[in-house]
Order: C-alpha cells, then sequence, then structure tokens
C-alpha cells in the first residue's frame, strides 16, 4: 500500500512546484492497479489453461504425424507453431477464402469445431493416396467428389485419436460432420464469441503448410477446472495406477512357448540329404535347456510324471532384466 502523504509534505510539494526546483511531468501518478481491457477482446483463459491445451495437442500432434506417416508412406512431421485465444470473427479474417475445412460435431457438448487445412496440405495427402509423390505443386482446382470422401476417411479416423488425448480430462466425442471450402458457409460461433486456434506447421514430403484446428469456448468451458496444471496431473498420477495394475494382470495371462531341449547335433547337408528311416543321430546331452521364447531359462534332468515326461527343475538361469522386476 502506498504511503499517504502528509499535509507538511503536500506543502512542500507545491512549493517546489512554484518555485520551479521541479516539473510537473516528473511527478508521475503510479497506480498498479489499474490495467486495460478490451471487452471487445474478452481473455478467457489463463497462461496455466492454454499451457494445458498445448501439451494436450503436442500429443496429437505426435499421433497424427505417426498415423499420416503410415497412410501415405512418406516424410511427415507436424509440430505446434502457436497456441493463442482470439475472436471467431478473427479467425475466419485469417484464414483463405478458399480452403478445407473439416467440421467436427463434438459430444457431449453439443457443438462444433473446426480444422481448416491448406489446400497444397490436403492435395498433398490426396496424391500419396491416389499413388502420386505428393507433389501438389499444380493443383489449384477444387475437390472432386472422390477426393472429398478420401478426406473425410483420412480425418474421421485421424480424429479418433483426438478422443485418445482428451480421455484424462474429459470423456469427449468426436464426429466429422462434413467438408466445406468456404468459411462463410460455417457457423460454430458468434463473432465476438472466444475460440483457441492451434497452429500445427506441417510438412508432407517436399510439401509444407498450416492445419489450423479452432474450438470454441462452449467446448472448453466445461473443462476449464480440470485444466489447471495440478488438477491434471493429480487426475493423470490417479488414473496411472489402476492402468499399470491392468497391464501387469494382462501380462501374467500371456501365452509363451516353452520347449525342453534335449540336445543338439550338428550334421553337414549332404548326410542329412540322406537320411533314412530308422538311422539314428547321436547328440550331445547334458542338463536339458529349458526355453521360454527364444532364451533359455532354465537347466533340468528329463523324468516322467503321471505317465507323461516331464522336467525336473534343476538350475533357474538368470537374465538383465530379472531383478527389476523384485523392485
Amino acid at each position: 500500500m502506498a504511503d499517504v502523504l502528509s499535509q507538511q509534505e503536500i506543502d512542500a510539494l507545491l512549493s517546489a512546484l512554484n518555485n520551479g526546483e521541479i516539473q510537473a511531468s516528473d511527478v508521475k501518478e503510479q497506480n498498479d492497479k489499474v490495467k486495460v481491457y478490451d471487452f471487445k477482446r474478452a481473455m478467457r483463459y489463463s497462461k496455466e489453461h492454454l499451457r494445458s491445451i498445448t501439451r494436450i495437442h503436442e500429443n496429437f500432434s505426435r499421433l497424427l504425424t505417426s498415423f499420416l506417416s503410415t497412410q501415405l508412406r512418406t516424410f511427415v512431421q507436424i509440430e505446434i507453431d502457436l497456441v493463442d485465444q482470439v475472436n471467431y470473427s478473427e479467425f475466419v479474417a485469417s484464414i483463405p477464402s478458399k480452403t478445407i475445412l473439416n467440421v467436427f460435431d463434438v459430444k457431449p457438448v453439443d457443438g462444433k469445431m473446426v480444422m481448416e487445412i491448406n489446400p497444397q496440405v490436403a492435395y498433398a495427402v490426396l496424391e500419396r493416396l491416389l499413388g502420386g509423390q505428393g507433389d501438389a505443386s499444380e493443383r489449384n482446382g477444387s475437390l472432386t467428389e472422390i477426393e472429398t470422401v478420401l478426406l473425410q476417411k483420412v480425418f474421421t479416423r485421424a480424429f479418433e485419436m483426438y478422443q485418445e488425448v482428451w480421455k484424462d480430462i474429459e470423456n469427449m466425442r468426436v464426429k466429422l460432420e462434413g467438408i466445406e471450402t468456404n468459411p462463410q458457409f460455417i457457423q460454430i460461433a458468434s463473432q465476438n464469441d472466444t475460440v483457441i486456434i492451434i497452429v500445427f506447421h506441417t510438412t508432407i514430403g517436399e510439401t509444407t503448410g498450416r492445419m489450423t484446428l479452432c474450438i470454441p469456448h462452449l467446448i472448453v468451458e466445461p473443462v476449464l477446472p480440470k485444466l489447471s496444471t495440478h488438477q491434471w496431473l493429480s487426475s493423470l498420477a490417479k488414473k496411472n495406477v489402476p492402468q499399470q495394475d491392468k497391464i501387469i494382470q494382462n501380462l501374467d495371462n500371456v501365452r509363451v512357448p516353452v520347449l525342453a531341449e534335449l540336445g543338439r547335433a550338428t550334421l553337414p547337408v549332404s548326410e542329412i540329404m540322406n537320411l533314412q528311416i530308422g538311422d539314428v543321430i547321436g547328440i550331445e546331452t547334458g542338463k536339458i535347456q529349458v526355453k521360454v521364447g527364444q532364451q533359455t531359462r532354465f537347466l533340468g534332468n528329463p523324468g516322467t510324471k503321471k505317465g507323461r515326461y516331464a522336467i525336473q527343475i534343476d538350475q533357474v538361469i538368470q537374465v538383465e532384466g530379472d531383478d527389476l522386476k523384485n523392485e
């Protein structure tokens, strides 16, 4: 709290101003509590919210990179360039008049979001899907019906992974509603509503461009309390414990081949080709090796149990990593 001037200090200050000892411009009013706020561009998200949203979409960019690399069989790199909050009108003004817009229906909030794809990026995807080299430089037309269907299939599958990156925070269901080429034909929010934009720098082969995901406040508002770092990390920690238990439980039920090797023999190919029924092959005997998969894990002696051949384990062979399961 600022100090309050006494009457004597006020008189001294006025006297100094009258005598010219100090100038009025030297006296600056300090008020840290006053901040400029633009009511037309309301900032609904804190830096912490934006950091959490960035982390979520970094995971999505990695999954999308892997998915498109597999589908297109070429070099694909997708990285986040920008995460920001703007008015919906600013988003519409920032994209070309002719572009590729994937409109998604989002449940349970009953809202819509848009993925804007630079046409060169979309054409590069189509070129690879149709057997080309991914060169989109000569394309400058609109999408055909077949191309539209192909893009719908690719991004329907891609955004199934988008649900996965949100599952630790919200059970979000995303469904592709359609593809548009003119941003004026879609209205997922009012002009002054705040939206979050995530800009992905995308490289497919030799083609580079951007993809921009626009998420209205209606979709993000219900999960805002869960986007704080503390809440998010706590939820991840709680969900990871049963997940680890489930993985261990599944591993305990995995079936692996177990083979008892009585002995070995080495023969030239010429002798193997001449083997006949009744021939005897001498083998090197000793402890029987019991293999799990391709690795020898036990040594034992042959015997029988309940009328069946059996192996009595005499020695356990330790391998690297065995000590970790006991920690």
